[in-house]
C-alpha cells in the first residue's frame, strides 16, 4: 500500500476518501478511467464530492430508516464525483477479499459519504473476526446527468445509462489497482441495496468478468424493470418541454440541455423514470419472471463468470413505495382495482380476478372511500407490493439461479436471506421490516441507536456477510426442491436476536405471505407485477 497517501487511520481500520477513479468531460460525458499512480502524493481524508441528488435526499433517506445521523454538508458536481472511499485494514497484504457497495436511491438520490453508508464499522468486524476485508463505496451519476437519453442526444455522441457505466469504470478500477490498497482483484463481491441491487445484476449482462460474487438486497432487475427506448424518450421530452426548448433545432436543444444546471434537471426529472434503458450496449434486455432460466443460461453472461450469489429481502419492503404514493392513498384501491382489470383485460373473468387480488390482501375499495384513514388502505396496498417486487422476485431468482448452476454442472451457489427484524424507531412503520433497515443494520453505523436484541441481530447479519465475502458458505444453500433461507427476526419471547436457518417450501415458515403465489395460480407472476407498474403510472 502507498505510504503517500494521507489518510484516516482509526483503530484497525484506515479509510482513504474520495479517490478518483474517472474523470468527465461533461456532466453527460463517457466516464474516463483515472489511472492510480502508486507513490502519487494524495490527500484522501475527505469526502469527494457527491453526484448530484435531489435536495435533502440524505434526510429523507434516514427519514424512511426512522432515525437521523448527524453529518456535514455535502459537496455536490456533476463532473468531479466519481470517487471512491476505501475501507481497508490496517495490515492489508494485497490479498483479501474485497466488497464493493452501489447504494440505493432510485437511481435519484445517494452518495457514498451518506453515514449510513460508512463502511469502516463492517471492516473493524471482519478484523476482528479474524476475516479481513476490502471495502470500497462507489459514487455514480444519478438523476439526468445518469439516465436521461434521447436519440438526438446519442447522435450527438452522448450514450444513454451514464450511470452504469460509471459503476462498471469503478469495478474496472477496482479490478487494476485494488492490490495497491491490500485487495486481490480476483476475489470481489459487487454489493448492492434496492436500486444498487439492480445494478449489481444489471451488469451481468456483460460479457467481460466484472466481479467474483453477487450480494443483492431487496433490488433486483424484476423490483424495478429497466425501461424501453420510447419510454425513455418521452421522459427526455418532458425535460426539454420545462426548460422551454421543445420548439429549437436539435443542436440548440443539446446544447443549453448541457449547460443548464444540474440541480434544476434533477427537479425537472423527480417525477420521471429516469433509471436504467434497453440501450442494445449496456442492457440488452430486462427480465421477466417467466422467461428467468432463458435469461440466465443465454441473455446474461455473468451467470457463468459470476460465482456465488447472495441475496434477500426485508419482510415489509414495499414500504419505499410510500412516498410516491401518499399523495394519491385516498384512491389507491379504486387504482389498484383498476389497474389490475386493465391489465387483466384479456382474461375471461378479469373483474373476479382483479377483486380476487384486492380480496386476498383485504383491500376493500368502497370502504376505503367512505374512510378517511387512507393510510390503513395504503399499507395494504404496499403488502402487495412487498409480495411481488421484493420477494416473489427474490425466490424466483434464487430459483433460476440455482437452475442455472445446476444445468452447467457448476459448483456456485444461492444463498437467501429474510430480514424480518422490526423497526425499533418511532415513525409509521416502527415495528415493521422496513426498506433499507437491513443495509442500515449491516454497516453498523446506527449500533448506539439500537435496542441490545437488535445490535445482536446486526452483528449476527454482519458475520454472515462477512464469510460470504471471504468466500466461505455463510449458512446453508438454497435449494430448488426444499427452499433454505437465514431468517433474521423476533426469536422467543419476542427477543430480537434470532437467526435461524429455515427449510420447506411453506412462505409462512419464512415470515412471508404465500398470497402472491396463490394468485400466480391464475393469472402469472409477470401479469401482477404488470399490474403494480400500472398503478405506479397512474400515481
Amino acid at each position: 500500500m502507498s505510504s503517500n497517501i494521507v489518510s484516516i487511520e482509526q483503530e484497525d481500520v484506515v479509510q482513504h476518501r474520495g479517490i478518483q477513479y474517472a474523470t468527465l468531460p461533461d456532466a453527460f460525458s463517457e466516464p474516463r478511467i483515472l489511472p492510480y499512480e502508486p507513490g502519487s502524493h494524495i490527500k484522501a481524508t475527505e469526502f469527494g464530492p457527491s453526484a448530484v441528488s435531489l435536495p435533502n435526499a440524505c434526510a429523507m433517506e434516514q427519514s424512511l430508516i426512522q432515525h437521523p445521523l448527524p453529518h456535514e454538508a455535502f459537496e455536490e458536481s456533476g463532473t468531479d464525483c466519481l470517487n471512491l472511499n476505501l475501507s481497508v485494514p490496517v495490515k492489508a497484504d494485497g490479498s483479501l477479499p474485497v466488497f464493493v457497495f452501489f447504494h440505493g436511491g432510485g437511481f435519484m438520490m445517494g452518495s457514498n459519504a451518506w453515514p449510513q453508508y460508512d463502511l469502516a464499522r463492517l471492516v473493524r468486524q471482519a478484523v476482528r473476526l479474524n476475516k479481513p476485508v476490502v471495502g470500497v463505496g462507489v459514487n455514480y451519476r444519478l438523476g439526468p446527468a445518469g439516465f436521461l437519453t434521447s436519440e438526438e442526444l446519442r447522435r450527438a455522441g452522448y450514450k444513454a445509462n451514464n450511470g452504469l457505466r460509471d459503476q462498471r469504470t469503478a469495478l474496472q478500477w477496482i479490478q487494476e489497482y485494488i492490490h495497491h490498497f491490500g485487495g486481490d482483484p480476483t476475489r470481489v463481491t459487487v454489493v448492492g441495496e434496492s436500486a444498487g441491487g439492480v445494478s449489481c445484476f444489471l451488469h451481468l449482462q456483460s460479457h467481460k468478468p466484472l466481479f467474483s460474487q453477487l450480494a443483492s438486497m431487496s433490488g433486483n432487475p424484476l423490483t424495478m424493470k429497466p425501461v424501453p427506448l420510447p419510454v425513455a424518450e418521452a421522459s427526455y421530452a418532458s425535460v426539454i418541454k420545462g426548460l422551454g426548448l421543445e420548439d429549437k433545432p436539435t443542436a440548440e436543444r443539446v446544447r443549453a440541455l448541457l449547460e443548464t444546471p444540474l440541480q434544476k434537471l434533477a427537479g425537472l426529472g423527480a417525477s420521471l423514470p429516469l433509471i436504467p434503458t434497453v440501450d442494445g450496449e449496456i442492457i440488452s434486455s430486462g427480465m421477466e419472471f417467466g422467461r428467468l432460466d432463458e435469461a440466465l443460461s443465454a441473455t446474461w453472461p455473468g451467470a457463468e463468470w459470476c460465482g456465488n450469489l447472495l441475496i434477500g429481502d426485508c419482510q415489509f419492503d414495499g414500504s419505499i413505495m410510500a412516498f410516491p404514493l401518499l399523495p394519491r392513498k385516498a384512491e389507491i384501491a379504486q387504482k389498484l382495482q383498476e389497474a389490475a382489470e386493465r391489465v387483466l383485460s384479456e382474461h375471461h373473468d378479469r373483474r373476479s380476478v382483479a377483486n380476487h387480488i384486492l380480496a386476498s390482501y383485504q383491500i376493500d375499495t368502497a370502504a376505503a372511500a367512505a374512510t378517511s384513514d387512507g393510510d390503513a388502505t395504503l399499507t395494504k396496498v404496499l403488502r402487495f407490493a412487498t409480495d411481488i417486487l421484493f420477494y416473489a422476485s427474490t425466490l424466483e431468482i434464487a430459483r433460476a439461479w440455482a437452475r442455472a448452476q445446476s444445468r452447467v454442472r457448476s459448483s456456485h451457489k444461492a444463498f437467501v436471506y429474510h430480514f424480518n427484524v422490526p423497526n425499533p424507531w418511532d415513525g409509521p412503520y416502527r415495528g415493521e421490516a422496513t426498506h433499507i433497515l437491513d443495509v442500515a443494520l449491516l454497516f453498523r453505523n446506527y449500533d448506539e441507536h439500537l435496542p441490545d436484541g437488535h445490535r445482536h441481530a446486526a452483528e449476527i447479519f454482519a458475520n454472515h456477510f462477512i464469510a460470504f465475502v471471504s468466500g466461505e458458505e455463510p449458512y446453508g444453500v438454497f435449494d430448488v426442491a426444499t427452499g433454505g433461507a437465514m431468517v433474521y427476526g423476533p426469536g422467543p419471547q419476542g427477543r430480537v436476536q434470532h437467526a435461524k436457518f429455515v427449510t420447506g417450501r411453506s412462505s409462512e415458515a419464512y415470515g412471508r405471505r404465500g398470497t402472491v403465489f396463490d394468485l400466480a395460480n391464475k393469472v402469472g407472476l409477470d401479469a401482477l407485477s404488470r399490474v403494480w407498474d400500472e398503478v405506479m403510472m397512474m400515481a
